[in-house]
């Protein structure tokens, strides 16, 4: 005896093949998009820390913030982000190497990073007594010399 069903429908084997195949495509979507998120965090938080780092070593290369080390200094604007300065003499008198830090702290390890830029710089001192220099002495200097 030969039947035969003419079947419409699906088994629950197939049902639940598809659903396992639906679970490890989502799932492995749903990790895809939290990598991509972390980065635009991470992207965002560095573009912002070297920003700033670099406007707080123009703002101490100006005259604007003393050339003294410093650590933990917080931003006016967000007490999240803050900034550290670390000067030191090199071989020569007139020249000072000046490392500036831009942290950002979080709750969050993923919210935290770090930017250090560092740069060659005259000493401040010798601007300060060159600016307040009397007419004299400048003349005295220059006989000096000659």
């Amino acid at each position: 005896m030969n039947r035969h069903c003419d079947r419409s429908g699906l088994t629950l084997l197939e049902i639940v093949l598809s659903l396992a195949l639906f679970s490890i495509a989502a799932a492995a979507l749903s990790q895809l998009a939290w990598n991509g998120s972390r980065a635009t965090v991470q992207a965002r938080l560095k573009t912002q820390a070297t920003i700033r780092c670099e406007a707080k070593l123009n703002e101490i290369l100006a005259g604007v913030e003393q050339m003294t080390s410093k650590s933990g200094v917080p931003f006016p604007d967000d007490s999240h982000w803050s900034w550290s300065e670390v000067v030191t003499p090199s071989s020569h008198a007139e020249l000072v190497q000046l490392d500036v830090t831009v942290s950002h702290r979080s709750k969050s390890r993923l919210a935290s990073i770090d930017v250090t830029l560092r740069r060659w710089a005259r000493e401040q001192t010798i601007f300060v007594q060159g600016a307040t220099q009397t007419k004299e002495e400048i003349e005295k200097m220059e006989a000096r010399t000659q």
